[in-house]
């Protein structure tokens, strides 16, 4: 039996997952040999891979696919770390870190993912970061419910997923609302262009390269946005249970080059907060028009309920409205599975 600060080293071959790490072993890693060779299948009829509850626990080098709800969790832990690492065609989310703070996850690829592909979420402060990952073909690249403080997205790519990067205010969960993250260097394609799997409302929102939905003080910067089907980058209110909402306010949108956006490059709903601002992008169209000479950063700042009467049309709505706006998607068991990935050096 593994005790704490132990390293677990798993050999080539098959493994069905449900493994559980209980709060008592905290800091011990497990470590594949090779990362497509160690594999986790669900057989469509599991749920998980692997569930942590510890601190401090490391997973490394190794494949998850089939699982039926989130390959991989991490619940109520602080400090947590998934480094090369695949997941692919799974109901749930493929990295799910939830109510947990100091994560690293890094060189990590999901893909074919009913909700989303990494998710942090209902964490203040989650001081996590994410670096060089890949999301593709999956409902969401990135979503964040409440994911705030310390948050950085940066230097990974999302492709083909139906929104790219999506953090979100919602009172259904701990901690509203989404503030204080940062979303830089990121390449965003092609979002909302293929059919992908859906299996949570939430990926009603499709077609958006970067969506802050209801998050307020975000920075948004140096990415680079390429053929959204709707908005390459827009700030929208989120509708609450009650009639309660999150309006998206202080958010800073800069530096960005946008382009081939089927709607609108740049996006700033009615009944948007205050404070949002652009400045320095380069983009060809947005909604409102003349976007950054209203909201220029350091200078104008827009007043509360100020955006664009359209986009708070599509956007300015329920989950569940703009789940079934968002017509049929495909089961996650039809989504191709990735080719071979680079396994971790010295593994």
């Amino acid at each position: 039996m593994a005790r704490p600060g132990d390293v677990i080293l798993l050999s080539d071959g098959t493994y069905q997952g449900g493994v559980v790490v209980p709060r008592d072993r905290e800091g011990i890693t497990i470590r594949g040999v090779d990362r497509n060779g160690v594999v986790f299948d669900g057989d469509d009829v599991r749920p998980s891979a692997l569930v942590i509850r510890a601190d401090q626990v490391t997973l490394e080098n190794f494949t998850a696919h089939n699982f039926t709800a989130d390959a991989i969790q991490w619940v109520h832990v602080t400090g947590f770390v998934g480094r090369f690492i695949t997941v692919w065609n799974v109901g749930g989310y493929g990295f799910y870190s939830v109510a947990s703070r100091g994560g690293r996850l890094d060189h990590d690829l999901a893909s074919g993912t009913g909700n989303a592909a990494f998710y942090v979420g209902e964490c203040d402060p989650c001081r996590s970061v994410l670096s060089h990952v890949v999301a593709r073909l999956s409902a969401i690249g990135f979503s964040g419910t409440n994911a705030s403080g310390g948050l950085v997205v940066r230097d990974s790519l999302w492709d083909r997923n139906g929104t790219g990067i999506l953090p979100n205010s919602f009172n259904e969960e701990a901690h509203p609302p989404q503030q204080r993250a940062m979303f830089t260097h990121n390449t965003i394609v092609a979002s909302g262009t293929v059919a992908t799997p859906a299996t949570d409302p939430l990926a009603g929102f499709t077609g958006l390269g970067v969506g802050i939905a209801g998050g307020q003080r975000d920075v948004v910067t140096g990415n680079v946005v390429t053929g959204s089907a709707r908005y390459g980058i827009a700030l929208f209110p989120t509708l609450q249970r009650g009639g309660a909402v999150w309006k998206p306010a202080g958010n800073a949108v800069r530096r960005n080059t946008v382009r081939g956006s089927g709607t609108a490059d740049l996006a700033l709903s009615a009944g948007a907060g205050t404070a949002n601002c652009f400045s320095a992008n380069r983009f060809s169209s947005s909604l409102p028009g003349n976007i950054e000479r209203r909201f220029q950063c350091g200078r104008t700042r827009n007043q509360d309920g100020v955006g664009d009467l359209s986009v708070a049309r599509d956007l300015a709505v329920s989950t569940p409205v703009a789940y079934a706006r968002s017509g049929p998607h495909p089961p996650y068991r039809r989504m191709p599975p990735p080719g071979p990935q680079p396994s971790m050096p010295g593994a």
